[in-house]
């Protein structure tokens, strides 16, 4: 009888990023993506969120691999941070090791691990269990979804995936095996996307996006075009550089990850562009507008990123005009849509032509929606299914089309990050809910602690400082009580509210003083009371309020 199977959430469940799930047996462990999240506006400060880690610290010697599903952030990201405290050895495509190599390089990482690079269809011993990797589509090349052969039966990690039946490179979803698997052996577990499990009917092809821009490419003749995709969305890349040069354009290349990913991409061979049809954009101003396709990065409103910047008109090698089009072939993911149309706007202020996939169908998602979900149930037919790689509601969404396709309601299993589900004789169950966290990273690759990032959230109200000075027996006040504040009100405000202020901290200093209650801990108190009082009464408003009591001769 084998013993339990244990798969332990650690990410990605009940939001869209820093995806990551931890299989075991008998102590071994290993672990599907380690990706990040990035924040949004409630997050001062905060570079990127990671998955809790703290159940693999728990296991550190243990970990046997990290296999990643495909060179999405979302996926491959936190790639560095995780081998910053595991030294463990990483799995995937050509193109997934390649943007993994790259991040380990950068890292200085290198010693601490080492790159399987495998081949569609393969299976591979890792710990305890066979890993067989199936080829799947999704918006970047080589994604895989990973099958595990483990002791308590087949588990099936779709990773990211759509069904496209006409990709750019031909590499379809190898639904094939996924149904020879349901044959035999069958799937006890299935663990599938969840991210369009909202949405009906099936996504659009990526080929029929490359049909519309060479469609738009001829409507601007004489005017320079600037792309914007994601930078792993290689295929998107190839198209758009496929029709570029067909219309007698040259390729400017702008941003990190795109001149990376590109560079990767081609070595590899997995995306074909000549050398003669690119130039470095400090070139760009020897080139007449319509001789010109840029293709860049910052299609989600990112800030430091190129298409900000250019909204901005702080790029130092070209800026945007009357002349320019936009082509955002992207779709905003759930949560940035303010920073992107903040982006739109600017650029168009500029005078820029900006086209989306709001107007016309220059983007089509890399996630099934609900046909398409159908298609993967019914080729795996699972025993029992968790849905993964979404907000709660896509998981419950996503819960109930398995039932509709008659898998028994109790079978479906909706999780959260944290949860443990264990595989064992008697099948397949939710049993532990684990403590869980945001891992928020800043500057150096520091973590920052949550109440850390509630004071910085506080501090948005501005911040009222108190001060006073008094002697060492805490029986006279040398100076003050002064009152400095960092956006809390205006300047005309401050000039009736402050005097008032320090007033009243005057009166209930000397009343501590005179009382029973003198010391050093007493006086603090009372400032940071009073002013707090003081500055809600006056304002409504619920700035952090801090008291300083110096001491002097």
């Amino acid at each position: 009888m084998p013993a339990p199977v244990t798969i332990t959430h650690l990410g990605g469940v009940g939001e869209v990023g820093r995806n990551c799930t931890a299989i075991e047996y008998k102590g071994r462990v290993i672990v599907i993506d380690f990706g990040l999240m990035f924040p949004d506006s409630s997050m001062p400060g905060v570079d990127v969120i990671l998955p809790d880690d703290r159940y693999l610290l728990d296991h550190a010697d243990s970990i046997d691999g990290l296999i990643i599903t495909h060179a999405h952030e979302d996926h491959i990201g936190g790639v560095t941070h995780f081998l910053a405290k595991f030294e463990t050895e990483l799995y995937g495509s050509a193109l997934t090791m390649g943007v993994a190599g790259h991040k380990v390089s950068e890292g200085r990482l290198d010693e601490r691990t080492w790159l399987h690079t495998v081949a569609d269809g393969d299976t591979v011993k890792v710990g305890p269990f066979d890993v067989e990797f199936l080829p799947i589509t999704h918006s970047v090349p080589g994604s895989n979804c990973i099958v595990v052969h483990s002791p308590q039966g087949v588990i099936v990690h779709t990773g990211d995936f759509k069904i496209d039946e006409t990709p750019v490179d031909g590499r379809v979803t190898d639904l094939n095996r996924l149904r020879e698997l349901s044959a035999n052996p069958g799937v006890r577990l299935l663990m599938a996307d969840s991210t369009n499990a909202d949405l009906p009917g099936s996504s659009v092809s990526e080929t029929e996006i490359g049909a519309t821009l060479r469609d738009l490419f001829p409507g601007y003749r004489g005017r320079r075009v600037i792309a914007s995709c994601f930078a792993s969305h290689l295929h998107r890349v190839q198209q758009i550089a496929d029709i570029a040069i067909a219309e007698g354009r040259t390729l400017f290349l702008v941003g990190r990850s795109m001149l990376n990913n590109v560079r990767i991409a081609r070595d590899l061979g997995m995306l074909k562009i000549p050398e003669r049809s690119l130039e470095p954009i400090d070139k760009i101003n020897d080139y007449e507008p319509g001789q010109v396709c840029v293709i860049c990065t910052g299609s989600q409103g990112e800030p430091q990123a190129v298409l900000a910047r250019l909204a901005a008109g702080d790029h130092r090698d070209f800026s945007v005009g009357e002349s320019d089009v936009v082509l955002l072939s992207s779709h905003p993911i759930p949560g940035n849509e303010r920073s992107v149309f903040a982006v739109v706007n600017a650029l168009v202020g500029r005078g820029a032509e900006v086209v989306h996939s709001g107007q016309v169908k220059v983007h089509t998602s890399g996630h099934a929606k609900r046909d398409e979900l159908k298609v993967l149930h019914d080729a795996v037919s699972p025993e029992y299914f968790v849905p993964i790689e979404g907000e709660l509601r896509m998981l419950r969404r996503h819960a109930d089309l398995a039932i509709e396709q008659g898998l028994d309601a109790d079978h479906a299993i909706v999780v959260s990050d944290g949860s443990q589900v264990v595989l064992d004789d008697n099948g397949v169950r939710l049993a532990n809910q684990l403590p869980h966290r945001y891992r928020y990273v800043h500057g150096s690759g520091d973590l920052l602690d949550a109440d850390v990032l509630a004071d910085r959230r506080a501090m948005a109200e501005g911040v009222v400082l108190a001060t006073v000075t008094v002697n060492k027996s805490a029986s006279r006040v040398l100076a003050g009580p002064t009152v400095v504040s960092k956006g809390w009100a205006t300047d005309d405000e401050l000039d009736k509210l402050v005097p008032a202020l320090e007033a009243e901290l005057s009166r209930v200093v000397g009343a501590v003083l005179s009382g029973d209650k003198a010391g050093f801990k007493e006086i603090e108190r009372v400032l940071r009371r009073t002013t707090g009082r003081f500055v809600s009464h006056k304002t409504r408003r619920r700035p952090p309020i801090m008291a300083l009591v110096q001491i002097a001769d």
